[in-house]
């Protein structure tokens, strides 16, 4: 699992293998970060992504840095437009960190930096957007080294929350405290948790069909949240395994 990291900084100044820019969909460069990437990269960058244009809200592809050396790949993504969260916004943004990271993996990046996207002029709500950056990472930190660069100090602070917040699900019948059921056969790291109260185990037999529990409360009640609820799920699966074996979770902030 890779170490995630909130800072506050210019992302152009990164470190890293690959930075990610929040692009429009023509890639030839916009305001904010996407411009000051461009600006540090120079114009190849706009010519390498003009010949991958367009590209849809939720993908992302990936070009050479150019004169962003040491950083050896951009990756473009395409954030949604904010109209009011009902228009599938959550699921596009979603898309777009998973499918940064599984390029990412795809290069074999090493490190990884992130603006938060489309909290700038596409008008994503900054603290809804944390969010679901913060779960979609954690749920699948698949590379060495993932950092979220934010641009002003309300980013910073709602990126560091959300990286550190455990997730924490209550029962919708008694209200007790509930945790994460894990269904399939589960390894001794898994028994660790279980035996932990961290998690609980479902068993190998599954419906498949989205009614499976996700999670079990303290008196034993049992339910699913359904889709919207699958990065919690997760993230709270991992989080049980890295209490378990004493790790740090895999998240560092300042």
């Amino acid at each position: 699992m890779g170490t995630i990291e909130v800072v506050l900084g210019d992302i152009t100044q990164q470190r890293v293998d690959v930075i990610v820019t929040a692009a429009n969909e023509s890639l030839l460069g916009g305001g904010g970060v996407d411009g000051a990437i461009h600006r540090a990269a120079g114009p190849r960058l706009a010519e390498a992504g003009s010949r991958l244009a367009p590209c849809e809200p939720g993908k992302a592809v990936a070009t050479p840095a150019f004169d962003l050396a040491p950083v050896k790949h951009v990756i473009h993504t395409v954030g949604p437009v904010w109209e009011d969260g009902e228009q599938g916004e959550d699921e596009v943004l979603t898309s777009c960190y998973l499918s940064s990271l599984l390029l990412a993996e795809e290069l074999e990046a090493e490190s990884i930096a992130f603006p938060a996207i489309a909290t700038g002029v596409y008008g994503f709500p900054t603290e809804r957007a944390a969010e679901i950056a913060a779960l979609t990472i954690r749920s699948l930190a698949i590379i060495d080294t993932i950092r979220f660069v934010a641009f002003d100090q309300e980013t910073f602070e709602a990126l560091t929350r959300h990286v550190a917040r455990p997730v924490e699900e209550s029962c919708p019948d008694c209200g007790a405290e509930a945790v994460p059921i894990m269904f399939g056969r589960p390894a001794e790291q898994a028994r660790q948790a279980a035996d932990a109260g961290l998690l609980v185990l479902g068993g190998c037999l599954v419906q498949g069909d989205g009614t499976d529990p996700q999670w079990e409360c303290a008196n034993g009640h049992r339910w699913t949240n359904g889709e919207r609820d699958e990065r919690r799920h997760q993230v709270a699966v991992l989080d049980a395994f890295t209490v378990t074996l004493g790790e740090d979770h895999g998240r560092s902030v300042p």
